[in-house]
């Protein structure tokens, strides 16, 4: 790894791809594991450690607000990097000094579940720290191993549910997995860095300020919109519910795979080019925009043919019902992967304040739709929603990014190539299906590997993009370049 740590010396493609492989090694022990802890729970308790955690990442958003602050500073010309680090020490020092106890106060007074007032703080104030350690280090060159540490902390994690799980402890045991994963991993992350904290100047301090003024409460509202259709479904529906759609959620993870690897680097390679007057950032966005979507294409396009049947197979009849709520989240990450490149511009170029305006907005919308199109259509009204509101999100940083820069691309003739490669995969699964009885977990897993050779065989095949791309990155990664 580059010893310099400045982002813009780092060959971003070969960055991105090692991420991904980390993104993969993650999704492959989190799936596994997950499936063993599904089955073991239950619907009911396994919704309900989900609710916890996402009421835990509303009061995760000082911290990891701060954190973004710090990366941003930390890739500009005249911030010393040693004092990012230190800033977001203090950070985490308020945050077990004062966030614990509020947030057992709080989360006491508004609910009257025994669990969630003792889970919540159990879970954020770990997974704060360790977020906002890995949130700094995607801001060095070496910003693919902020995806290898959370490998490391998903081993540690599964490993620790598993077992507490197994002895007994429950939903318990969940908690203390999650706390302990993200705990175990911290001197990783911290070596990795590679940086000595220093006390940080009151200069510092204001300059980290600035930016967090905004993108705090962006966090509190993006959590808000991320977490919000599992609190409005343990709210108006039963915990099985969100069970339901934490598996879908699940399932259709690695639709981001690729967008959210290249995102986490894009923020800190704009900003790095754009406080300096050489080198060009578009580049690197336009790549975004045109590979981010690779995998988030066939998902969608598979959950349309053989959704239910994957979700059953994978974790058992328990699940039945929520290969609807696998199609509305395929298309949400889809739309995600073309939406997240364009906001990391907006906080590359030092306007967190766009950002914020656009997430209010969003949460507005969906909270409003979703408990709407509840009383029309149930739980999966609320998962439409979260489909609208992302396009919403889609149009209006399209929007704000045509009007801050020059670059008035909107899509890419790469991805164009995805949507073609996608639709010959769906009519090629939905002929599988149609000859061969899906019912048995070895005939699912061939329709949905006869599904993938098609769409890279149709992709690679035609688009030329695609195949300079993976050389690209073939020939960095023999140069020694990682």
């Amino acid at each position: 790894m580059s010893d310099d740590g400045d982002i813009r010396d780092t060959a971003f493609g070969l960055q991105a791809g090692f991420g991904f492989a980390g993104r993969v090694a993650t999704a492959v022990v989190g799936f596994f594991g997950s499936i063993f802890l599904a089955r073991a729970l239950g619907p009911s308790d396994y919704g309900l450690f989900y609710v916890a955690l996402g009421v835990a990442n509303f009061f995760q958003n000082p911290v990891n607000g701060w954190a973004t602050a710090c990366k941003k500073r930390l890739t500009e010309p005249d911030f010393a990097i040693e004092e990012a680090l230190g800033s977001l020490l203090v950070a985490v020092g308020a945050l077990a000094v004062v966030g614990a106890p509020v947030g057992y106060l709080v989360v006491d007074a508004i609910t009257a579940n025994p669990v969630l007032p003792l889970a919540v703080p159990a879970l954020f104030v770990p997974l704060a720290t360790y977020q906002a350690f890995t949130t700094l280090l995607s801001g060095r060159a070496n910003f693919a191993l902020s995806e290898w540490a959370l490998v490391v902390e998903t081993v540690f994690e599964k490993l620790a549910q598993v077992a507490f799980v197994a002895l007994g402890f429950g939903i318990w045991g969940m908690v203390g997995g999650a706390a302990a994963g993200a705990l175990l991993v911290l001197p990783v992350v911290y070596r990795w860095l590679n940086v000595s904290a220093a006390l940080p100047s009151r200069e510092s301090l204001y300059s980290v300020a600035e930016f967090s003024k905004w993108s705090i409460p962006r966090g509190f509202v993006g959590t808000g919109l991320s977490q919000m259709d599992i609190v409005l479904l343990g709210w108006l529906a039963a915990a099985g519910a969100a069970g339901n759609y934490q598996v879908a959620l699940k399932i259709s993870m690695p639709a981001v795979f690729v967008s959210g690897v290249i995102t986490s680097g894009l923020m800190g390679r704009v900003s790095a080019f754009a406080g300096r007057e050489s080198g060009d950032w578009v580049p690197d966005y336009r790549n975004a925009l045109s590979t981010g979507s690779v995998l988030a294409v066939p998902i969608f396009v598979g959950s349309l043919v053989l959704g239910e049947r994957i979700v059953v197979t994978a974790f058992s009849g328990q699940y039945a019902g929520a290969g609807a709520f696998l199609v509305g989240l395929a298309a949400y990450r889809l739309l995600e992967t073309q939406t997240a490149p364009r906001g990391a511009v907006l906080g590359g170029l030092d306007r967190p304040d766009l950002g914020f305006w656009v997430s209010l907005a969003e949460l507005t919308i969906n909270v409003a739709l979703g408990v709407t199109l509840w009383y029309v259509y149930g739980p999966l009204g609320i998962v439409a929603a979260t489909v609208v509101t992302q396009g919403f999100a889609y149009a209006a940083n399209t929007v704000l990014v045509r009007r801050l820069t020059d670059v008035r691309t909107v899509v890419t003739r790469p991805f164009l190539a995805q949507l073609g490669a996608g639709a010959v995969m769906g009519a090629v699964v939905w002929a599988a299906t149609e000859l061969v009885n899906v019912g048995t977990w070895y005939a699912v897993g061939s329709v949905v590997g006869l599904g993938a050779v098609v769409y890279f065989l149709v992709l690679f095949g035609g688009s030329s993009y695609h195949r300079e791309t993976v050389r690209g990155i073939w020939a960095d990664f023999a140069a020694g370049h990682l």
